[in-house]
């Protein structure tokens, strides 16, 4: 089914390291991002390549080998991010079932293995892609952050107080999603070149916080109710736009919700991963023409990948007394990615202390080693990046993460970390009038 060049892109990636960040005996339990041309930071500049107009205001492009043999006269991208849909999680999928409209369009085209951003979360790796940026330089850094310029642990989605009941959110503070990203955004800088930009979103969302924050720019939006209309809604706008530069963005969140929601087990996810591809087939792959097809590039990869979160794999960490004394705060960040924040500061005796309640399941580094190491991203940091990784980043290993708020009986699938099946995300591309 994978190719060799498939096979060994992917070893290549499960063997980077970064000497001194992870114990030497622990060797291909994390895969690191690889954000030099092989990450999808990478992304928005390959898409700048292929419709012809340079971005080089951000990150550069994937390695000419994920897309050069398809970009000539390439004038309308559909990229598809499938949430959730981690690269072997797809490759489990498509073993199922070799007659899966995803393993005919890899033939035709190519699937390749590709590294998230870090940490492995939605809105992190859809700031990463829709600005060009490693997360250290745009500060969008995980689920929950610090906000010290307002106060506040905020839930990152909703931009409201992360322990609050009510309907305040952070917007009642001042902030405004549209200028909390201090780096250009993928819609912006292709208006400005004359390239039209399509953003196909779930209903509720069109206005939504994460919407107004990453999507800038966009010259458009269409909102759906469900995978099928996502779908045809994409097919009708590609049959009545005229020949031109065109980018389109479908956004799915199906498999992550029910991730989530569900957890690994009892066949929830897979049901979602195959309505999607019935979907795509019947309502968009099918019905488009030649006309249609011609000059169309067909990009569909995802944002991250996923474990399972049993509730014995966590760490309460309400409900340890060392992790009580020794933080100012709950902890911030991922569950499976956290940013503590403690009163002794990243001193010697706080690190042997939060290390001895966590144990061997959890690695506990100083986050200005963590930063150093990049595995942030190595660009200059955004002015707020810093204050937001607090003073120690915890990595969670195999199933395990932290808790609070008793959430370990409410969210049965979890994201955020280095392991390979968090990590590995796909990269599939297919020339539709091929």
């Amino acid at each position: 089914m994978l190719t060799a060049e498939a096979q060994a892109l992917e070893a290549t990636l499960r063997a980077r390291k970064v000497p001194g960040l992870l114990p030497a005996d622990l060797d291909g339990e994390f895969v690191l991002p690889e954000y030099r041309g092989h990450s999808l930071v990478n992304v928005p500049a390959t898409i700048g390549e292929l419709l012809g107009t340079p971005l080089t205001e951000m990150s550069p492009p994937l390695d000419r080998a994920y897309w050069g043999r398809m970009a000539s006269g390439v004038r309308r991208v559909v990229l598809v991010l499938l949430d959730a849909l981690g690269y072997l999680q797809l490759g489990q999928m498509l073993r199922l079932d070799p007659g899966c409209v995803w393993l005919r369009l890899a033939q035709r085209g190519m699937l390749w293995p590709m590294t998230s951003i870090y940490p492995s979360t939605t809105n992190t790796a859809l700031a990463s892609l829709l600005t060009g940026t490693e997360p250290i330089a745009h500060g969008l850094l995980g689920y929950e952050l610090w906000l010290r310029e307002y106060g506040v642990l905020a839930e990152m989605l909703a931009l409201k107080p992360a322990y609050g009941k009510g309907k305040e959110t952070l917007m009642d503070y001042g902030l405004m999603p549209e200028t909390f990203l201090p780096v250009p955004c993928l819609g912006e800088l292709l208006t400005a070149r004359g390239v039209r930009t399509t953003a196909i979103v779930p209903a509720p969302f069109t206005r939504g916080t994460l919407t107004r924050m990453c999507y800038r720019g966009f010259s458009r939006f269409f909102g759906y109710t469900n995978v099928e209309g996502m779908w045809s809604i994409a097919r009708y706008v590609l049959s009545h736009d005229d020949v031109g530069r065109d980018l389109y963005v479908l956004y799915w969140g199906g498999i992550d919700s029910t991730i989530h929601n569900r957890g690994v087990r009892g066949g929830f996810w897979e049901e979602q991963f195959q309505a999607v591809s019935r979907a795509c087939e019947n309502q968009f792959l099918s019905q488009l023409t030649p006309r249609e097809r011609e000059g169309t590039l067909l990009i569909m990869m995802a944002d991250h990948g996923f474990v399972d979160a049993p509730e014995e794999m966590a760490h309460d960490t309400e409900e340890d007394p060392v992790l009580r004394r020794e933080l100012l705060l709950p902890y911030a960040g991922e569950s499976r990615a956290a940013y503590l924040y403690c009163f002794g500061g990243d001193s010697e005796e706080s690190l042997q202390a939060i290390q001895g309640a966590l144990g061997q399941d959890y690695i506990v580094r100083r986050s200005r080693e963590v930063i150093r190491a990049g595995l942030f991203g190595g660009s200059p940091p955004a002015p707020e990046s810093l204050p937001r990784l607090g003073h120690f980043h915890v990595i969670s290993r195999g199933q395990h993460y932290l808790d609070h708020r008793k959430l370990r009986l409410k969210i049965r699938g979890r994201h955020g970390g280095l392991t390979p099946d968090e990590m590995l995300v796909p990269w599939l591309i297919v020339r539709l009038d091929d």
